[in-house]
């Protein structure tokens, strides 16, 4: 069956090409690309630039929009403009009613968790963290309630917020999925499950990020093919723009703070409780007694159910050491990937973190003799050693979210730059450095992982 490439131009009902459109007289049909990167979160902040980076690399001068569950602007945080998706397409909407060429936007699906997020979760999220408390002790209690209100509050009608329904889109529109997560799409309400199937029926292009989500939609009748997720490409995609706030952002005064190295520690408020905080304390001061590094603390995500400065802070005070803490100030992308490729240790409670962090190792060849000479054989046990001490989350209290989802829930994770957790080693045989090029490739076969993402460049058959 012939196949056809999203950067290909072409007319509402995908027919043959309009001469005026093929001469460039007509505007190019808009790549629409949808996720939660409306929010402040690493992970979904990433997942909007590797898309937009990757976009701009397959289709260069095909307009991208930005769309999530509301307008809001990260710029400032290194994200994009995001436009709320039912707002761009009406706009579209009344635009090509004076426009007979204007051709109908496809939509990405960018990637993340977004087949386990629901409009109440999404619409606290999105919310100042002031009011987004206001609204648990409002709502939290009425499950019902609650939705139909997130949903009324959001102005959406498709079943899942981050999920793009083809009927609210332009005849002729395409969907596609990049990476789409839903390890708890399994306990959503039968009726939401429902309505979500059919929307992911009208997509062309479906590809998830674990096996979970690909066996669960498989049961329901919808063919998934599995794809790593994005973020895979953070190194290739922005390594150049990472390096440069590595040589002169918070990562470098952190190298001076730290010479000898420093272990990035991120730690979500459901850990905040004093019982968690007390044992995670004293496991760091165990980890610092042994390693002799420095200890930097981060948020990753600053929306409402993701990370909290004060509980970081709190942790610091309970420290035998404070002064050897840092608590990072950046809620810059960039600056705090910078971050994570600098450090010689990474502990996180959050496993999108760890996958950022594991794009982002050091170069080759750099060599820490000073750790080795004071841990010895203790170094390479880090890991496991440590996993026991690191209590997993308390259950939800009153206005906490539900983590049976999958979200967030399970133990807090430990991992080193060294594949074989030998921190004490040279770094011979780590993965290569951060590549000098800002992008890579489009390539969608080979033995990379990484090629194994699709590009903006989906080939759709029988269309």
């Amino acid at each position: 069956m012939p196949a056809l490439s999203l950067r290909q131009p072409r007319t509402r009902d995908a027919g043959p090409v309009d001469p005026a459109i093929a001469a460039g007289r007509a505007r190019p049909s808009p790549l629409i690309l949808f996720g939660a990167f409306d929010r402040h979160n690493l992970g979904d902040l990433l997942l909007g630039r590797i898309a937009g980076a990757l976009a701009e690399a397959s289709a260069p001068g095909r307009p991208l929009l930005f769309a999530g569950a509301a307008s809001r602007d990260l710029r400032e945080a290194g994200g994009e403009q995001v436009h709320g998706l039912d707002a761009l397409i009406e706009h579209w909407q009344r635009e090509s009613a004076h426009d007979p060429q204007r051709l109908p936007p496809d939509l990405l699906q960018a990637g993340g968790e977004i087949l386990g997020c629901t409009a109440w979760e999404a619409a606290v999220m999105l919310e100042t963290p002031d009011r987004a408390a206001a609204l648990i002790r409002a709502h939290d209690r009425d499950l019902a309630g609650r939705e139909a209100w997130a949903r009324q509050h959001l102005g959406i009608t498709r079943a899942l917020p981050y999920l793009a329904s083809g009927a609210q889109l332009p005849g002729g529109s395409r969907i596609a999925h990049t990476g789409s997560g839903g390890v708890g799409f399994a306990h959503l309400p039968a009726a939401v499950r429902s309505a979500a199937l059919t929307d992911l029926a009208t997509a062309a292009v479906v590809h998830v990020r674990d096996r979970r989500t690909q066996d669960t939609l498989a049961a329901a009748g919808i063919e998934a093919d599995l794809t790593p997720d994005p973020a895979v490409l953070v190194a290739r995609v922005l390594g150049t723009a990472i390096g440069r706030h590595a040589a002169a952002g918070e990562a470098a005064a952190m190298r001076e703070r730290f010479p000898s190295g420093w272990i990035a520690i991120q730690v979500s408020a459901e850990f905040g409780d004093d019982a968690t905080l007390d044992t995670l304390a004293a496991g760091l001061d165990r980890l610092q007694r042994d390693t002799g590094l420095g200890l930097v603390m981060f948020c990753a995500g600053r929306a409402p159910w993701h990370d909290d400065p004060a509980v970081l802070h709190r942790l610091r005070a309970r420290l035998a050491a404070p002064a050897d803490c840092i608590v990072a100030a950046s809620t810059s992308l960039l600056e705090l990937c910078a971050l994570l490729a600098g450090c010689t240790l990474f502990l996180a409670s959050s496993l999108t973190c760890a996958h950022r962090r594991r794009s982002l190792r050091p170069p080759c060849g750099e060599s820490r003799p000073g750790l080795r000479a004071r841990t010895g054989r203790q170094a390479a046990r880090l890991p496991r050693d440590l996993a026991w001490r690191l209590a997993s989350p308390p259950p939800p209290r009153g206005g906490g979210r539900d983590r049976g989802s999958g979200r967030g829930a399970g133990r807090a994770r430990a991992c080193t730059s060294c594949p074989r957790g030998r921190a004490g080693r040279t770094r011979r045989n780590c993965v290569p450095a951060l590549p000098r090029r800002a992008h890579p490739q489009l390539t969608r076969t080979g033995s990379n992982p990484e090629d194994l993402w699709p590009s903006t460049d989906l080939q759709v058959p029988g269309m």
